[in-house]
C-alpha cells in the first residue's frame, strides 16, 4: 500500500496537498477529536480527517488494512461529559458525571449492535466492527461515495415527481419499519440526514442515541428544522414510531416540493398542508392523504406505524379489497355449480369455473390498474360516489356502518369558521393548499373546491382538502372622498389594492388633507387584484 492521504485515504505519493480532495498534509486535527494518523484496535483502523460531529460524537474518515478500503469510524464522546486533549487518544469524563457516561456508553454499544445486526437493508450502511479502545467505543461502517440529498434534489431542479420519489424512499420505509420492530428509532429522519449513493439509492444517516434528539435529556436536544416531531420538543416525552413518521413524511414532502415544512412547535394544529398548487395537482389522491396523515402535529393523529405508510402509499388497501372480492365470487360460483373435489381428471363443470375465475382475474388486473390511475387509502377510506337511483339499492347493514358518513358539501362555506368548529372528536379534518384562487363566484375566504367530492362516502377520520377563494380577481373601487389618507389606503390595501397617496389637488369640495379620489380611476371601477391605486389628496380651495 502506497502513501495514503487522511483526507480522503487514496493514494496521491505523499504529496503535500492531495491532487484529489485537496487536503493539506500539515492539517493539525483539533481538540477534543482523535490525531490525525492514530491507529486503532490492533493497528487495523488509520484515522483521517473528522468528517462531522454532534453531541454523541464524532466521524473520521478512516482505512482498515484488513479489508484494504476506507471506513467510516464513528467514535463516542458525549459533548459536554467528556474531553480529549490535543494529541491524546484518550478521554478525560468530567467529574461527578462517571455513572453519566458509563450509562450512555452502554446506550451507544446496544444501540448500533441493533443496526449491525441489519446488514440486509439497503438504504442502512453496513457497520462492520464495533469495539472499545482507551475507554472509548467506536463503530466502523461501509465508506461509500456520494452525495448529500439536498444536493440531488437541487440537480433535479428542485424537486422531483411522484414516481420518482417513491422507488427512491420505499427501501427508507423498509429499514425504519425494521429498526422500530427491533426497539430502536432514528428520530432525525430530515434532508441533511440522507445521502445519494453513486448507483442512486437513499442511505439513511445521522444514528445516534435518543438522548440528542428530545429535550430535558443531558445534551442540548439536536433536532432537525421542519422534521422534528411535536413530542421531540418536549420535556421527557415518549419518542416512538408516530415520531420517525413525521420525519420521514417532511423528508418526502421536501422531494416532492422543494421545501419543509414549518417546525412543528410552531404549526397551527388546523392541519393546513402547504402544498403548492402546482404540485397538489399532479399528486395522486392518495399521496397527498398519506402527508397529511403523517404531518399531523398531534401525535395520535398522525399515521402510526410504517406498514401503514407504505399501504398509504401505495394503496394496498384497495387492491387488497379487489382481491378479497374475487376470491369471495370464486367461492359462490363453485358453490352455484355443486363443485365436489376429486382425486382425479376435470370434471365438466370445472371449466364453468376456470372461466369465471378468469374473468375475476381480468377484473382484478383491471382493478388494479384503475386504482393506479385513481388511488384511494386507508387514512381515510374513499368510497366511490353512489348515485341516488343506486343508493336506494344500498343495504341497510352498509348504510348503517358507524365508521362510514357522507362528506359534507364545504364549497361556498368559509375556510376559517370550518377550521374553528373542528375538535379532537370531528369526523373530518379540512386542510388548505397552500396557493388560493382567484373566483367570480366565491368571496375571499370561501371555500371553492374539496376532495374528496361532497356526498361521497368516506371512513370517520376523513381529510378534506380544500382551495380557498382569494376573491374577485377584478373588485370594485369604493367611493373614497373626503376620507382620510390612512383610513383609504387600509381599506384598499385590505381588499388585495396596493395604495399610496398620490398627487396633490386643488378642490373646493375636500377639506386639505383628506382624500379628493383616485387618480386614475373612478369610485365604481374595477380593478384588478394587487393593482398599484394613486389617490389624490386635496390641498383645499384654489386661493
Amino acid at each position: 500500500m502506497g502513501q495514503l492521504c487522511l483526507g480522503c485515504m487514496k493514494e496521491n505519493n505523499g504529496e503535500n496537498i492531495c491532487p484529489l480532495c485537496g487536503f493539506d498534509k500539515s492539517t493539525e486535527q483539533p481538540a477534543p477529536f482523535l490525531p490525525l494518523g492514530v491507529k486503532l484496535q490492533e493497528n487495523n483502523y488509520l484515522v483521517g480527517r473528522k468528517i462531522d460531529n454532534n453531541a454523541e460524537g464524532a466521524r473520521y474518515i478512516g482505512y482498515s488494512e484488513r479489508m484494504n478500503s476506507p471506513v467510516i469510524i464513528h467514535e463516542f464522546m458525549p459533548a459536554g461529559i467528556c474531553g480529549r486533549a490535543k494529541g491524546k487518544t484518550n478521554v478525560v469524563i468530567r467529574g461527578g458525571y462517571e455513572e453519566v457516561y458509563s450509562e450512555l456508553n452502554e446506550k451507544f454499544l446496544s444501540y448500533y449492535r441493533v443496526i449491525a445486526r441489519m446488514r440486509e437493508l439497503s438504504a442502512v450502511a453496513p457497520i462492520f466492527d464495533i469495539f472499545t479502545e482507551n475507554d472509548v467505543s467506536y463503530t466502523v461502517e461501509e465508506y461509500y461515495d456520494c452525495i448529500p440529498f439536498t444536493e440531488f434534489i437541487e440537480r433535479r431542479g428542485g424537486s422531483v415527481d411522484w414516481n420518482t420519489a417513491r422507488q427512491l424512499f420505499m427501501p427508507i420505509i423498509t429499514a425504519l419499519a425494521a429498526l422500530h420492530e427491533a426497539g430502536i428509532g432514528h428520530y432525525a429522519v430530515s434532508p441533511e440526514n440522507i445521502s445519494v449513493t453513486a448507483s442512486g439509492k437513499l442511505r439513511l444517516e445521522g444514528f445516534a442515541i435518543d438522548d440528542i434528539r428530545r429535550s430535558g435529556t443531558n445534551f442540548d436536544a439536536e433536532l432537525m428544522d421542519g422534521c422534528a416531531a411535536l413530542e421531540q420538543y418536549m420535556d421527557n416525552s415518549e419518542l416512538n414510531e408516530a415520531t420517525d413518521i413525521y420525519g420521514f413524511t417532511a423528508t418526502l414532502f421536501y422531494a416532492l416540493t422543494g421545501r419543509l415544512p414549518e417546525n412543528s412547535s410552531e404549526r397551527k394544529p388546523d392541519g393546513r398542508l402547504p402544498i403548492p398548487t402546482a404540485v397538489f395537482k399532479k399528486l395522486p389522491s392518495h399521496v397527498v392523504q398519506a402527508l397529511a396523515g403523517g404531518l399531523q402535529v398531534s401525535p395520535k393523529k398522525r399515521i402510526q406505524t410504517f406498514e401503514e405508510m407504505r399501504e398509504q402509499l401505495t394503496a394496498a388497501p384497495a387492491v387488497k379489497a379487489i382481491q378479497t372480492e374475487a376470491s369471495r365470487s370464486a367461492r359462490q360460483s363453485e358453490a352455484a355449480n355443486g363443485y365436489t373435489p376429486k382425486k382425479g381428471g376435470v370434471p365438466g363443470y370445472a371449466w364453468a369455473i376456470l372461466s369465471v375465475l378468469s374473468c375475476m382475474l381480468i377484473l382484478l388486473v383491471a382493478g388494479i390498474i384503475w386504482i393506479n390511475q385513481h388511488p384511494v387509502t386507508n387514512f381515510p377510506i374513499f368510497v366511490p360516489q353512489t348515485s341516488e337511483e343506486e343508493s336506494s339499492d344500498v343495504s341497510e347493514e352498509e348504510s348503517t356502518d358507524p365508521n362510514i358518513f357522507s362528506v359534507p358539501n364545504l364549497v361556498g362555506k368559509n375556510y376559517n369558521d370550518i377550521v374553528a368548529k373542528q375538535t379532537a372528536d370531528s369526523e373530518y379534518t379540512v386542510i388548505k393548499a397552500n396557493e388560493e384562487i382567484f373566483s367570480d363566484k366565491y368571496a375571499e375566504g370561501q371555500i371553492v373546491a374539496q376532495s374528496p367530492e361532497a356526498k361521497s362516502k368516506a371512513g370517520k377520520g376523513v381529510i378534506i382538502v380544500v382551495t380557498v377563494s382569494k376573491g374577485f380577481a377584478n373588485r370594485e373601487l369604493p367611493v373614497i372622498a373626503g376620507q382620510a389618507v390612512e383610513t383609504v389606503v387600509t381599506a384598499l390595501n385590505e381588499q388585495g389594492f396596493i395604495a399610496s397617496p398620490g398627487n396633490y389637488v386643488a378642490s373646493d369640495t375636500v377639506e386639505a388633507g383628506k382624500v379628493v379620489g383616485y387618480e386614475n380611476y373612478n369610485a365604481g371601477d374595477l380593478a384588478p387584484y394587487g393593482s398599484k391605486i394613486s389617490i389624490n389628496i386635496s390641498t383645499g380651495p384654489e386661493s
